[in-house]
C-alpha cells in the first residue's frame, strides 16, 4: 500500500463515529510488546480527563496499596485539569517495584488513562481515509524490535484507533511541500514513497548516511520546483530522475563531504543540548536551580570547549574535543536499527504536518535526518563517559531513545528559535556535512 508494499500494508478497514471508513496502515518490519521496563512511567507526565480521574478515585486506592490516597494521587495543572502524580524519584505513583502499573494489574488495561494505553503508538492522517501508525522509539523495546509483530496486533490497534482518531480526520489536509505549494494526498504519498525507497535501499552498498544525503537532495530540489503542471505519474517521473542524479549532484559517499563549518557545529551542539536535556517533568515541577543549570549548559555547548555538562544519567561530563571529532564506525546492527527508524517515521507520516509542528515536507525531513548525527553524537557521548572510544550498538540504541523522546513532542522543538536554527543548517547545506562528519562511516556486514 505504501512504498511498493515492502514495509507498510493496509491491514484493516474500520468504521468510526461517522460513515467514513479508515484503512489502518501498519509497519510490517516493526515489532513491539511491553517488557515492563517502567521507562514510560518515569519519562511522561500523564494528563487525565475528569472521567478518568473519577474512575481512578472510584477504584478506592489506599496507603496499603502503596498509592497516595484520593486526591493525592493527582496534581492539579489548571482549572479542572489534573495529571497523575509522580514520586520524588520520578516514577508515577501507580508504578510498583516490579515496573508494573498497579491500575493495570488490579483492574485491567482498559482501566488505565488513555495516554498510558496508547504509548508507544501514534496515529496520524495519511489522506483519503488512511490512518498511519507510527511508534515512538523512546521506548527501548521499540528500538530493539522486541515483541509481537505489529501486523499481528490489528485487533487491539483498531480498538485504540476508534478512541484516538476524531471524526473528520479524513478531511485533514496534507502537509505543504514547501512555502505555499501543496499537493493532494496521493501525490504527497508519491513523494514520501520516493524518500522511503532511497533511505531503505541498501542494495547499492551505500551507507545510510549517504542515502540520507541523497534523500535530502531530493527534498531540496522539490522545494525549488513548481507543481502547477506536475501531478500524478509525472511526480514519480520527477522523483525518479532526481533519485538517479543524486549521487552525481551530491556525493557517492557521505565521508567525502566537507567538514561542517564552525558555526554549523555550534548550532548543532545547541540542538544536541536541547535533545539531551532530561525534561521529563513540566516547567512548574522544576526549581530555579535546574533552570539556571540549563542556561549554564547552553553557554558551554555554545563555546564547545572544555567538558560537557552532565545533563542526565548516562551522559557524564566528557571533553568536547573527542566528542566533536569525525564520526566513529557505526556498527552494522546499529545501522540497521537506524534505517528501520527512518522507515517507520516516514511510513507513518511522523515527520511533517500535524504530526510534527505542522512542518512542510522539506523542513520536516530536514529535522528527521538530523536525528542521525544527533543519535551518533550522543552515542559517542555515552561511550566516552564509559571510558570507551568506539561506539557499540547498545550505545546507539540508548542514544536513539534519548533523541526520539522529544522529537515531535517537546514544545521547545516547535518554537521559532529552534526551527530557525535547523532552517539555517538546511539553507547552508550543513545538515549533509553534519551527517557525513558525525556518522558517515558504517561497519561492513561480514
Amino acid at each position: 500500500m505504501v512504498a511498493d508494499g515492502r514495509f507498510f500494508v493496509a491491514d484493516v478497514v474500520v468504521a468510526l463515529s461517522g460513515s467514513m471508513a479508515f484503512s489502518l496502515e501498519l509497519p510490517t518490519i516493526q515489532n513491539w510488546s511491553c517488557h515492563n521496563c517502567g521507562g514510560c512511567c518515569r519519562q511522561h507526565e500523564i494528563d487525565v480527563t475528569p472521567v478518568e480521574r473519577q474512575r481512578i478515585l472510584d477504584q478506592k486506592w489506599s496507603d496499603a496499596d502503596g498509592v497516595p490516597v484520593g486526591a493525592r494521587a493527582f496534581v492539579k495543572i489548571g482549572s479542572g485539569k489534573h495529571r497523575l502524580a509522580h514520586r520524588a524519584d520520578g516514577a508515577c505513583v501507580f508504578l510498583n517495584e516490579k515496573g508494573l502499573c498497579r491500575i493495570h494489574a488490579k483492574f485491567g488495561e482498559d482501566a488505565k488513562p488513555l495516554p498510558c494505553r496508547i504509548y508507544p503508538y501514534a496515529f496520524h492522517p495519511g489522506g483519503d481515509g488512511r490512518i498511519t501508525l507510527g511508534l515512538r522509539f523512546s521506548c527501548p523495546s521499540v528500538v530493539a524490535n522486541k515483541g509481537r509483530a505489529i501486523s499481528e496486533q490489528r485487533g487491539e490497534l483498531t480498538r485504540l484507533m476508534r478512541e484516538v482518531v476524531p471524526s473528520g480526520a479524513e478531511q485533514t489536509a496534507p502537509p505543504m511541500v514547501w512555502g505555499k505549494q501543496r499537493l493532494n494526498w496521493p501525490d504527497t504519498m508519491r513523494v514520501v514513497r520516493s524518500l522511503r525507497r532511497i533511505v531503505a535501499d541498501d542494495s547499492s552498498g551505500a551507507t545510510l548516511a549517504t542515502r540520507l544525503v541523497h534523500a535530502l537532495f531530493l527534498t531540496k530540489m522539490l522545494g525549488r520546483a513548481s507543481f502547477d503542471k506536475v501531478r500524478g505519474s509525472r511526480i514519480e517521473e520527477l522523483t525518479d530522475l532526481l533519485t538517479r542524479v543524486a549521487p552525481t549532484e551530491t556525493v557517492d559517499d557521505a565521508t567525502k563531504l566537507p567538514e561542517p563549518s564552525m558555526l554549523a557545529r555550534m548550532q548543532f551542539r545547541l540542538i544536541v543540548a536541547q535533545y539531551a536535556r532530561h525534561d521529563t517533568l513540566s516547567a512548574d515541577s522544576r526549581g530555579i536551580i535546574y533552570r539556571l543549570s540549563m542556561v549554564v549548559a547552553g553557554a558551554r555547548f555554545t563555546r564547545g570547549r572544555g567538558n560537557t555538562p552532565a545533563l542526565r544519567d548516562g551522559l557524564k561530563s566528557v571533553p568536547f574535543g573527542p566528542l566533536d571529532a569525525a564520526g566513529a564506525i557505526v556498527p552494522a546492527d546499529a545501522e540497521a536499527t537506524l534505517a528501520r527508524y527512518f522507515d517507520v517515521k516516514l511510513g507513518s507520516m511522523h515527520f511533517a504536518g500535524p504530526a510534527f509542528y505542522d512542518a512542510n515536507l522539506v523542513e520536516g525531513f530536514a529535522n528527521l535526518t538530523l536525528v542521525y548525527p544527533l543519535t551518533l553524537y550522543i552515542a559517542r557521548w555515552i561511550a566516552l563517559g564509559a571510558g570507551r572510544e568506539g561506539i557499540t550498538t547498545p550505545d546507539v540504541e540508548t542514544a536513539l531513545t534519548i533523541v526520539d523522546h522529544p522529537h515531535g513532542y517537546s514544545p521547545a522543538l516547535g518554537l521559532y528559535n529552534f526551527r530557525s536554527r535547523v532552517s539555517w543548517l538546511m539553507d547552508n547545506d550543513q545538515i549533509e556535512n553534519l551527517i557525513g562528519w558525525y556518522g558517515g562511516r558504517a561497519q561492513s556486514v561480514v
